[in-house]
């Protein structure tokens, strides 16, 4: 039990990808589908090898899954994949610290300043004046 820990720390936030970006509008229909195919790929009762062959049988049904997967999240749109993975991790934390997603122009750190160009000139001739 303490040897698949590792793994799912891998397949569970990898298949949690998978539902996001298959809920998530941007994500063409076209691309949509080929998650489809590999849950049909694993419902269908014929294997490309047979399940009676002890490791192999089940490890094609798991490589060819994990391969159209893959290709899944490499076919979606890379922004609604980065918002899907780190988009979602940096909205959490701000909501864990506080930090409003938007903010009103009134709580943001502004400073409204006047800026005047003074030419060295001026100066020294102002200064001569007064002596």
């Amino acid at each position: 039990m303490f040897r698949l820990l590792p793994i799912l720390y891998i397949v569970v936030p990898f298949l949690k990808l998978v539902w996001r970006l298959l809920r998530d509008r941007r994500v063409p229909l076209f691309t949509k589908i080929i998650p489809v195919i590999a849950f049909l790929y694993l419902a269908w009762p014929t294997d490309v090898i047979k399940d009676f062959i002890p490791i192999l049988g089940h490890l094609d049904d798991l490589i060819v899954v994990s391969l159209l997967l893959l290709l899944f999240i490499a076919a979606s749109p890379g922004q609604v994949v980065a918002d899907q993975t780190i988009g979602k991790k940096l909205r959490d934390l701000q909501r864990q610290y506080g930090q409003d997603e938007k903010k009103e122009p009134s709580q943001a750190k502004t400073v409204e300043a006047e800026i005047r160009y003074v030419e060295e000139d001026d100066d020294d001739d102002e200064n001569r004046e007064q002596k």
